[in-house]
């Protein structure tokens, strides 16, 4: 398979290395009809680039270029039901990327793709569809990834490339993020940030282009291959909150807090009552007495927050069954109880439960594969790429399997854990919720008089937490307080305390 010399000619007007071109098998085509539809077929001749997208050395799918619009727009295109994968994938499984040597560049376009090989550096994919828009139908400007929910796995076919290649992109340490330095590339930059790790990204800082669009490609065409490596070598890391050089440090964003859905905890409360507003990226405890309903109220937040504001949720839960947990789901979700509901009731509460929840599950029988927390995290991680999970819920934390280092003190090991959550709290900018149990003391006093301070194994649940929750129960009344002991910043609560109803045959706080 050749080119035709229009291509040649397009590809030489590009810079581009005629070696790179053979060895990415890139050839020219043209549409041929094939039954009730048309095919791009080689031909020497065609009018028609074709980019091969090879795994394992076999075409899995394939890009087409084809001559410009009317209005001089791009025509492009992509073999219909192919696979989603990256141009060059074969490169991600290079042990450089592996051992830290080099890091994996991504581009957001094959031209780019090939530019950056041409300029002598291997390590180089490109994304399958470019980039996503930075705008809305009504052309406004579309917030912040990190602040944004609106990325939903199930047909979030955008990204599926990435999923694809989870595996293997788990194990590379280093992503340089070549895209092209306008809205949609900023915008693609941060998406792809968000789901590899913004701890393991860089970026890179365009030279002046003279007033075309900065891309790789472009940099190629006027700067030469040596300013397109430099570009790669000096690449700036991605910010990370808590980790910065003087120089980086961006401008705090507003804390945008939202409610619980508890509408008596959303501020501003009276004096004495509990406030409680959540954003992404916090960490907060809820500690209860076995049975006060901890477990209950942090289920029904988290359909809360999964219906009001279309937060994606992943529990990890380890003391409730399955059934148990789809009960409390559905009666929060939809304020009935289960054996109240319709037909049509029950397929919407079942789709509301599939779309927006994951379950964080140890089925393994050997006890090496216990529940650690770095095993928790590493699913929740898979959760953040697969399912774009704002809120992660550990519940409860006892019941997780727990290794301390030698020597280490209990207090010592939860400070460490509680590092770790905080840590991937603030890189995925996820909301964690972590349920605890008290002390056996602590569990023996009577309702009224369980502080935060009776948390079991540390004092750290409540004083290194962002919000510190306590549930009690009165028995008698069926009277629920909810006590919001610790707020580290102003404007997500006011320490306090409110009391709500509890419905036992719906197993839902009331208000």
């Amino acid at each position: 398979m050749t080119l035709s010399q229009k291509a040649e000619a397009w590809f030489e007007a590009r810079a581009i290395c005629p070696e790179v071109i053979a060895r990415m098998g890139i050839y020219s085509g043209k549409l041929v009809q094939a039954g009730d539809a048309n095919e791009v077929k080689p031909d020497p001749q065609g009018d028609i680039i074709v980019f091969p997208y090879v795994e394992n050395q076999i075409e899995v799918a394939a890009k087409y270029r084809g001559k410009p619009n009317a209005d001089g727009s791009k025509r492009m295109w992509q073999k219909t039901g192919a696979k989603r994968t990256f141009f060059n994938a074969d490169i991600l499984d290079d042990p450089a990327l592996a051992d830290s040597t080099a890091a994996l560049v991504i581009t957001e376009g094959e031209p780019d793709c090939l530019a950056v090989l041409s300029a002598g550096y291997p390590f180089a994919v490109s994304v399958p569809d470019g980039a996503p828009p930075d705008k809305d139908a009504q052309g406004n400007i579309l917030p912040a990834v990190h602040r944004n929910a609106d990325i939903d796995a199930e047909h979030d076919t955008g990204f599926k490339f990435v999923f694809n290649n989870w595996e293997k992109l788990k194990r590379i340490k280093r992503f340089v993020l070549f895209t092209d330095d306008d809205g949609p590339g900023r915008r693609l930059r941060d998406e792809l940030s968000r789901r590899l790790g913004a701890a393991r990204c860089a970026f890179v800082t365009y030279p002046d282009c003279n007033g075309k669009k900065p891309d790789a490609n472009e940099v190629l065409i006027q700067h030469g291959p040596d300013a397109l490596l430099a570009m790669i070598e000096n690449a700036t890391a991605m910010p990370i909150r808590g980790l910065y050089r003087m120089n980086e440090f961006p401008q705090e964003p507003d804390l945008n807090p939202v409610t619980t859905g508890f509408g008596r905890l959303d501020l501003p409360v009276r004096q004495g009552m509990a406030g409680l507003m959540l954003e992404l990226g916090l960490f907060m405890t809820v500690l209860g007495k076995p049975e006060s309903g901890k477990s209950t109220w942090t289920t029904q937040l988290a359909a809360n927050l999964a219906r009001i504001h279309g937060w994606n949720v992943a529990i990890a839960t380890f003391e409730m069954r399955r059934r148990q947990m789809y009960r409390l789901l559905q009666a929060s979700y939809l304020e009935k109880a289960p054996e109240r509901l319709t037909e049509s009731e029950w397929a919407k509460a079942e789709s509301f439960i599939n779309k927006r929840f994951t379950f964080i599950h140890n089925d393994s029988i050997n006890d090496d594969d216990d529940p650690t927390l770095d095993w928790i995290l590493d699913c929740a991680g898979d959760a953040v790429v697969r399912d774009s999970i704002n809120v992660l819920i550990i519940d409860p934390w006892n019941e997780a399997d727990h290794h301390r280092r030698p020597g280490e003190s209990l207090t010592e090991y939860t400070g460490r854990s509680i590092k770790k959550l905080k840590r991937f709290a603030h890189v995925y900018n996820v909301l964690v919720i972590v349920v605890i149990h008290p002390t056996k003391e602590g569990g023996l006093k009577p309702s009224g008089e369980l502080s935060l301070y009776d948390a079991a194994d540390s004092a750290h649940w409540v004083n290194k937490a962002d919000l510190a929750i306590l549930i009690d129960r009165d028995y008698q009344t069926e009277m629920m307080t909810v006590k919001v002991g610790k707020v580290r910043y102003r404007a997500t609560g006011r320490r306090g305390e409110t009391q709500f109803s509890y419905i036992p045959e719906m197993e839902i706080f009331s208000q």
